[in-house]
C-alpha cells in the first residue's frame, strides 16, 4: 500500500481545464461542443466528463439518503435488501383460461406479481367488429373479463392474496375500471377472500383512455365520481388496495421524450388530486391510491435518472398539497419500451430488454415488466416468456443487484442528470398548467403536436442512421430464420368465448346503478354481478354524452420505417423466387475497395437487397468486358476517390450503353467529380450523410419492389 501511495504521489491530479485542453488538442480544430457534447431529445447537453464540482451544484440530491426526502435514492432506506422489486410480467392472451395457464407456469418459475391487461372492446362495442369492418379479425392485446366466471377462470388455482396484482389501463374509449373493480370485489365476496390481505391496483386513468382513443363518450363528472367512489371503496378495505395508475407508457410509446412523458403524467396526477380534493377526500388518502406506470427506454442513464427525478417531483408536489412522508413516496411500476422493439432480428430485443430492465432496477422501481423478444410478432410463447422472466431472475439472484443500496447514488453524472431532468420536467409541467392543465393541453393538441415534433426528429435520425437500430437499420441479418413460436389467437376463438359468456348471463336491470348516488354505485354493481350481469350490461346503461374528441396519440416504433422496406423485399422474394438484386463493381486492390464495399453492403442490406460482389478490377477495360454478365438492375461502384476518375466515366458510359435501364450508384462523394460522374451516367451517390431510408425506398420503387 505504501508503494502504491508513493507511486500515486508522483502524478498530479489534472484539473478540468487541463483535461479539456488536452481533449481539444486531439480534436485538431473541431469545436469541443460539436464533437464531445451529446445532444438529447430532451434538450439536455451531456458532457463528456463530470466531476465533484458538478455534484456540489446538486447537493440536495447528492447528500440525500435512501428512504429520505426527496427520495431520489429510493423510498426504502434498505433498498432492495429487505424488499426486492416485483417481477410483474404482463401478457396479452385474450381468453381467461389461456392467461391462467401462463400465469400458473410463470408464478412457479420466479414471477412474483401479476399484471393484467384487460380488453372488453368486443363485448362493449360489438358493432365496431361486425360486417366488413377492418377490425373484424383483430384480437386486442388484453384478456376478456366480463363476469365472475371469467375471473374464476383467470385466477383458478392461484392464491391472489400472495401476489401484487396490477390491472393495467383499459384500451377502451371509456375507462371501465370501477366496473372491473366492483366485479373483482364481487368475486372476492363469493369466494370469501379477505380483502385486507390483498395488494391490488385497479389502473383507473381516464386521461389515458382519451389519449389512446381520441374521444370520451361519457360525461367527465360521471367518471370523476366513479374515481371518487372507487378511491373511497379501496380505503375501506383495510388492505393495500388502490384505484389509480397514471400511465406514462402511452406517451413514451408514442415517441415522447423522457421529460415530456413524465411531465404529462405529473400534470395528470395533479388534475386527479384536485378533483378528488373537491369531492372531500384528503391528500393522504388520495396519494396512497395513485401509482405510476412508467416505460424505460434504451438511453440507459437518461432513463435511470428519469425515474429518480420522478420520485423527487412527486414528493415535492405531495408535500405542497400537505401530504405526509408516507404519501410522498411514489409507487412505480415499470415497463420496457415498445418504441425500440423490432420485428426483424428479434433476439436483439433481449439485449434491449436487459439494458432497460437494469436501468429500472438500479433506479429503485417497485415492480417491473420486461417485454418478450417476440412481442411485436404475436402473443408470447412459453420460451419467450421464460427468457423475459429470467432476465429479472438473473438481475436479482445472480447479478446481485439487491446487495447494494442505491448503487447509482452520488454519481457525478447521474445526480447532475437527475437535476437537469427535474428542471426540464418542471418547465414543461408549468407550461401545461399555464394553459389550463392536462385536459386543455390535450384538447388543444398542444401535447400531440409537441410529441409529433419529436417523432419527426426521431424518424429523421433513424433514416440517416444517426440513431442505430441494431439488426434493422444497421448490421441486418438477412439469413435469420423467422420466429415461428409465437401464439396466434384467431378472432373466432374470442367470439366463441363471448358466446359462452352470453349463454350464461341473465337479464339484469342495471339502470338503477346510474340513477343512484355515486356513493352507492359500487355496491349496486356488486349486487348486479351476483345476479350474473356482465361489465357490458352495466356499461350499456352508463350515462352517455356527445363524445369529447381530441387528436389520439398513435404508437410509434423506430424500426417501422426500415421494416416496411424489408417486408416489401421479402414479399418480392416470395413472388419472384429471389430477393431484389444488386451488383457491386469494385476497382483496385482489396485494400482499396473493401472499406466502401463493406459500407455499401451494410447500407443496402438493410433494405433487403441480395448483393453479388464483383472480383475487383484494376482497369475500366477489364470491368467493361464483364458487363454482359451483370444480371442485377442496380450496380454499385466501390473504390477510393483517387481511383474513381480513372475508371468511372468510361465504365459507366459503356454500362449505360449496354444496359440503358440499369441504376448506377457510386459509394462516396468525390466533390470535384460529382457533375462529371452524373454526366457519365451515375444516378446517385451514397455516403455517411445519406438519407438511407429515402435512398433505399427510391431504389426499391424503381425496380417495382414497392
Amino acid at each position: 500500500m505504501s508503494n502504491q501511495k508513493e507511486l500515486l504521489s508522483e502524478f498530479s491530479i489534472p484539473t478540468y481545464q487541463e483535461w479539456r485542453q488536452a481533449a481539444e488538442d486531439t480534436l485538431k480544430g473541431v469545436p469541443f461542443e460539436k464533437k464531445l457534447i451529446t445532444k438529447t431529445y430532451e434538450g439536455i447537453d451531456l458532457q463528456p466528463i463530470y466531476n465533484e464540482a458538478d455534484r456540489d451544484k446538486v447537493k440536495y440530491l447528492a447528500e440525500s439518503l435512501p428512504g429520505s426526502f426527496p427520495y431520489n435514492r429510493g423510498i426504502c432506506s434498505t433498498g432492495y435488501k429487505t424488499t426486492s422489486w416485483k417481477i410483474s410480467q404482463a401478457y396479452s392472451y385474450p381468453i381467461p383460461k389461456m392467461l391462467n395457464d401462463a400465469l400458473k407456469k410463470d408464478l412457479e418459475s420466479g414471477q412474483d406479481a401479476i399484471a393484467i391487461s384487460v380488453c372488453n372492446c368486443r363485448s362493449m362495442f360489438p358493432s365496431f367488429y361486425e360486417g366488413d369492418s377492418e377490425w373484424k379479425d383483430y384480437v386486442c392485446a388484453g384478456v376478456q373479463i366480463n363476469d365472475i366466471k371469467d375471473l374464476e377462470d383467470l385466477f383458478d388455482g392461484i392464491d391472489i392474496t400472495k401476489y401484487l396484482i396490477t390491472f393495467l389501463p383499459s384500451c377502451t374509449p371509456v375507462p371501465c375500471n370501477v366496473e372491473l373493480a366492483a366485479l373483482f370485489f364481487a368475486y372476492c365476496d363469493k369466494h370469501k377472500i379477505d380483502k385486507s390481505k390483498l395488494n391490488v391496483n385497479f389502473g383507473f386513468d381516464l386521461t389515458n383512455a382519451i389519449v389512446r382513443s381520441g374521444e370520451l363518450p361519457t360525461p367527465v363528472d360521471v367518471l370523476f365520481d366513479d374515481m371518487t367512489a372507487l378511491v373511497k371503496e379501496c380505503n375501506t378495505t383495510n388492505g393495500n388496495i388502490s384505484a389509480i395508475s397514471i400511465d406514462a407508457c402511452t406517451y413514451h410509446n408514442s415517441g415522447a421524450t423522457a421529460t415530456q412523458g413524465l411531465a404529462y403524467s405529473i400534470s395528470t396526477a395533479v388534475m386527479y388530486i384536485k378533483e378528488l380534493l373537491k369531492r372531500g377526500i384528503n391528500i393522504d388518502e388520495i396519494a396512497k391510491n395513485i401509482h405510476f406506470n412508467i416505460s424505460v427506454g434504451i438511453k440507459f442513464f437518461i432513463e435511470l435518472s428519469k425515474i429518480r427525478a420522478a420520485r423527487v417531483i412527486w414528493a415535492k408536489i405531495i408535500k405542497e398539497f400537505g401530504g405526509n412522508e408516507e404519501s410522498q413516496k411514489m409507487q412505480i411500476h415499470t415497463f420496457t419500451s415498445k418504441v425500440y422493439t423490432t420485428k426483424f432480428d428479434p433476439f436483439v430485443n433481449i439485449l434491449r430488454g436487459t439494458t432497460e430492465g437494469l436501468a429500472a432496477v438500479l433506479a429503485g422501481v417497485n415492480s417491473l415488466h420486461i417485454g418478450t423478444f417476440d412481442e411485436e410478432l404475436g402473443m408470447p410463447s412459453d420460451f419467450s416468456r421464460r427468457v423475459a422472466r429470467n432476465i429479472q431472475n438473473i438481475l436479482k439472484d445472480e447479478a446481485h443487484i439487491i446487495d447494494t443500496i442505491d448503487p447509482a447514488g452520488g454519481s457525478y453524472y447521474i445526480e447532475t442528470l437527475t437535476d437537469k431532468i427535474i428542471t426540464e420536467v418542471w418547465n414543461i409541467f408549468r407550461e401545461i398548467e399555464k394553459i389550463g392543465g392536462i385536459s386543455d393541453a390535450l384538447f388543444s393538441s398542444k401535447i400531440q403536436d409537441d410529441i409529433t415534433d419529436v417523432v419527426n426528429k426521431r424518424k429523421e435520425n433513424v433514416a440517416f442512421r444517426r440513431d442505430t437500430i441494431l439488426g434493422t437499420n444497421k448490421y441486418p441479418n438477412l439469413l435469420e430464420a423467422p420466429v415461428d413460436s409465437v401464439i396466434k389467437v384467431k378472432s373466432e376463438e374470442v367470439i366463441k368465448h363471448l358466446d359462452e359468456v352470453k349463454a350464461r348471463k341473465k337479464d339484469v336491470n342495471t339502470q338503477p346503478i346510474w340513477t343512484a348516488k355515486w356513493e352507492d354505485r359500487i355496491a349496486k354493481m356488486i349486487e348486479a354481478y351476483n345476479n350474473d350481469a356482465t361489465i357490458a350490461d352495466i356499461f350499456a346503461t352508463k350515462p352517455k354524452t356527445d363524445a369529447i374528441k381530441c387528436k389520439p396519440l398513435p404508437t410509434y416504433r423506430t424500426a417501422e420505417l426500415f421494416e416496411e422496406l424489408r417486408f416489401a423485399a421479402n414479399n418480392y422474394k416470395t413472388k419472384t423466387g429471389k430477393a431484389p438484386q444488386m451488383y457491386f463493381e469494385c476497382f483496385g486492390t482489396l485494400k482499396q475497395y473493401k472499406p466502401r464495399a463493406d459500407f455499401s453492403n451494410d447500407f443496402f442490406a438493410v433494405g433487403g437487397f441480395e448483393i453479388t460482389m464483383g472480383q475487383g478490377y484494376l482497369t475500366d477495360k477489364d470491368a467493361i468486358a464483364n458487363i454482359e454478365k451483370i444480371n442485377a438492375p442496380i450496380v454499385v461502384i466501390c473504390s477510393t476517390d483517387d481511383i474513381y476518375p480513372e475508371v468511372v466515366p468510361n465504365y459507366v458510359a459503356e454500362l449505360k450503353k449496354q444496359k440503358p435501364n440499369i441504376k448506377v450508384i457510386l459509394a462516396g462523394l468525390p466533390k470535384d467529380y460529382i457533375d462529371a460522374f452524373k454526366e457519365a451516367g451515375v444516378d446517385d451517390f451514397i455516403h455517411i450523410k445519406s438519407n438511407v431510408y429515402e435512398t433505399l425506398k427510391g431504389l426499391l420503387k424503381s425496380i417495382n419492389v414497392i
